[in-house]
């Protein structure tokens, strides 16, 4: 069996390689260099402004079945421990703010600035198309950046009529609203008292969740047989999730740093991407993954995703490896690519949803799991990656 999965691993490796090595990307082309504005001081309050999908919204299945229907913003904020204070921020824009809040004060122990609690626009099942929207914005982008698409924004809020941590102008798409975001808090007074200085973006992993669901699909319709049926399909489908994912990041990335073509204000500041970790890994056996080959598949996208975020002065964070971290990964979500496999299933089934087997206790019975976001613990190691790796 082993000697099996090693031959299907090459050969998956040598099929996707050879398909991203022809994989060309003229979106590079948009970005431009940036260097932040030199300020002559420092402002009494900072803005950060978290932007993604469920990851940046604090989301958990468990969370939202136990909140069911009310689903307050503030339920996915605040969760309770086992140990004193009793309370604790949930959430990676939670906790990478409270970082940033204690460096603050570390740095700056005789002035008087501060960061303000996070606008967090995260919204669950964001992909890249319903980041950019269906309105001007997407339109104009489609324009101008030919591959990039939008459509409807956010159906968490706008379809399910669940409440976000920071509302959207009616119809608006989040990047519209990052966009007016950081126009109003970095123009005129606004840009001296409390201007966007850092801002965090994850998006993309609901685009290659799709791919996925597309692919379970077609082999249970016979489309892809035998045993190595749902690899084969991902990996033919992988170029071109890719190519799309990159596409429509560059394109938001060039609509943020390029805000005044678009009614806005270019933002000059930090940008911190979040990249993938894989969590159909080996959640309960070593070197077993749930989905064969998903580890290496997250790699190549992590490559990828890393390339086309980069000219854009964004700093990637990459939370499936952790290479700076031998000999122990101790941040690294899939460890198994590091050469360290047995620590995998415990860090998957702690750090992830995967392993949860519970059920809601407030009347609905629903199933917790498995469920790909994090835990609590979770999202701290994940705020504990994106520091690190982009201090």
């Amino acid at each position: 069996m082993q000697a099996t999965h090693g031959l299907a691993s090459f050969r998956l490796r040598t099929r996707v390689i050879g398909c991203i090595m022809g994989l060309t990307l003229a979106v590079s082309a948009l970005a431009f260099a940036f260097a932040p504005n030199a300020r002559a001081a420092e402002p009494p309050l900072k803005t950060y402004l978290g932007s993604g999908t469920s990851i940046s919204f604090g989301y958990s299945q468990e969370i939202f079945n136990e909140n069911f229907p009310t689903e307050s913003p503030f339920a996915f904020d605040v969760v309770k421990t086992k140990t004193a204070p009793f309370f604790a921020l949930n959430g990676v824009v939670n906790d990478y703010w409270l970082k940033l809040e204690l460096k603050q004060f570390g740095a700056n122990k005789a002035q008087h600035s501060f960061w303000l609690l996070p606008v967090n626009d995260g919204c669950p099942g964001e992909t890249t198309d319903s980041y950019i929207g269906n309105g001007p914005l997407g339109k104009g982008l489609e324009k101008a950046i030919p591959g990039s698409h939008g459509e409807a924004p956010c159906a968490y809020h706008n379809v399910n009529g669940f409440r976000l941590h920071h509302e959207y102008r009616s119809g608006q798409s989040q990047l519209e609203n990052v966009l007016e975001v950081i126009a109003r808090n970095n123009t005129g007074e606004e840009a001296t008292e409390h201007p966007v200085q850092v801002m965090t973006l994850e998006i993309g992993a609901n685009d290659l969740l799709h791919t996925v669901a597309k692919c379970e699909k077609e082999v249970a319709e016979g489309l892809w047989p035998g045993p190595e049926g749902l690899t084969n399909c991902e990996v033919a489908a992988l170029p071109g999730t890719i190519k799309h994912i990159e596409t429509n990041i560059a394109a938001s990335l060039f609509a943020i740093r390029h805000g005044s073509l678009f009614g806005g204000v270019d933002y000059t500041g930090k940008i911190l991407f979040g990249g993938f970790y894989n969590p159909f890994g080996a959640v309960y056996t070593p070197g077993v993954e749930l989905n064969p080959g998903s580890n290496f598949l997250d790699i190549v996208v992590n490559i990828q995703t890393k390339k086309t975020v980069t000219p854009f002065m964004a700093c990637y964070a990459d939370p499936q490896r952790d290479p700076a971290g031998a000999p122990t990964f101790a941040n690294a979500f899939n460890p198994l690519v590091d050469g360290n496999p047995g620590a995998e299933p415990e860090r998957l089934q702690k750090w992830t949803n995967m392993a949860n087997t519970t059920f809601a206790k407030n009347g609905n019975k629903a199933k917790n799991g498995p469920d790909i976001h994090p835990t609590p613990t979770g999202y701290e190691v994940l705020s504990n990656v994106w520091e690190e790796e982009c201090p």
